[in-house]
């Protein structure tokens, strides 16, 4: 099974809104109106692309963490990406300019390709001998969606 990872740019004007559509809205008939990625496309812009597993993301943000000091999971809008990752079901973080001045250059540096695939063999159990290639891209994807923040935006990034 593979999920999706999605890398969007909102202004932060738009944050109560995605709050507000986040849980899908039960109706009298019928499946409940689900307006979440609707309003991302609405109010939001793609600003990178990962052709592979969000997944791979999932392992990539603790290693930038533990070996780099780079932290991407943590930011003043940890409750509403703990609300999101719980009400879509799906892990979401928010990331903001503090976290490009922090790590934008950071990104930019030297990663090894087989130091990242060790860590995704031991991390994940597995040996996947594209890992490392995978988690270089996932870099790439991080350095392009925070190279788009100002302080009136943040980017939504979702493994769903």
């Amino acid at each position: 099974m593979s999920a999706i990872a999605s890398f969007v740019k909102l202004p932060k004007t738009a944050l109560e809104g995605l709050r507000q559509v986040a849980v899908p809205k039960k109706r009298l008939f019928g499946t409940p109106r689900d307006r979440y990625l609707d309003y991302l496309q609405q109010h939001g812009q793609q600003v990178a692309d990962y052709q592979w597993s969000g997944f791979v993301l999932a392992t990539l943000l603790p290693y930038l963490e533990e070996q780099h000091q780079i932290t991407l999971m943590d930011s003043e809008y940890d409750e509403l990406g703990n609300f999101l990752t719980d009400s879509r079901k799906a892990t979401h973080f928010i990331f903001t300019d503090v976290h490009k001045q922090a790590f934008l250059t950071k990104l930019d540096g030297q990663f090894s390709e087989q130091a990242m695939r060790d860590y995704f063999r031991g991390f994940n159990e597995t040996d996947e001998p594209d890992a490392g290639k995978w988690m270089l891209d996932g870099i790439w994807a991080f350095r392009q969606s925070l190279s788009t923040l100002d302080e009136s935006s943040v980017i939504v990034f979702g493994i769903i």
